[in-house]
């Protein structure tokens, strides 16, 4: 496989990632997940500019968070499973991000709930997990549903 491969065109864009109804497959689902986890990283980082930058990597965030259940929807229904599924694969996303965190948070520091000005800056250490976290999640999870086999109706 060739990495340019992974790389979504953006006529297909909309297709890939508006929209639940539908099949999705490998191949696409994967452009789909390569232009959402990237979209995420961008905005972890636009979350350390201050003043608007949480406001933005939170907006952000909302659009990429329907585009994701957009995605593996569309993924289930093409392995002839229900949309409904992608539940399951938020808790295990969810599941797989606190544990990788839980790991990580030894490395980078974590934010303490006792004290409300670390939580209300963003400090560089605390995004690189934030990344690094939601890249492996997303990784392990995706590469199930890569490798789902498509319905046979």
């Amino acid at each position: 496989m060739n990495f340019q491969e992974f790389i979504i065109d953006p006529k297909d864009a909309k297709r890939i990632l508006i929209g639940a109804s539908g099949k999705l497959g490998p191949m696409d689902f994967a452009q789909g997940l390569v232009a959402i986890i990237a979209g995420s990283l961008l905005l972890n980082l636009v979350s350390l500019v201050p003043g608007i930058g949480p406001l933005v990597g939170f907006l952000g965030g909302l659009v990429l968070a329907f585009a994701w259940v957009c995605i593996f929807s569309k993924r289930f229904h093409d392995a002839g499973q229900s949309g409904w599924m992608t539940i399951a694969a938020i808790v295990a996303v969810i599941v797989i991000s606190v544990v990788i965190s839980l790991l990580l948070t030894p490395v980078f520091g974590g934010v303490s709930v006792t004290n409300m000005s670390s939580m209300q800056s963003m400090s560089f250490g605390l995004v690189i997990k934030n990344m690094i976290t939601s890249v492996l999640a997303n990784a392990a999870v995706g590469y199930y549903m890569f490798k789902l086999k498509p319905a046979l109706i």
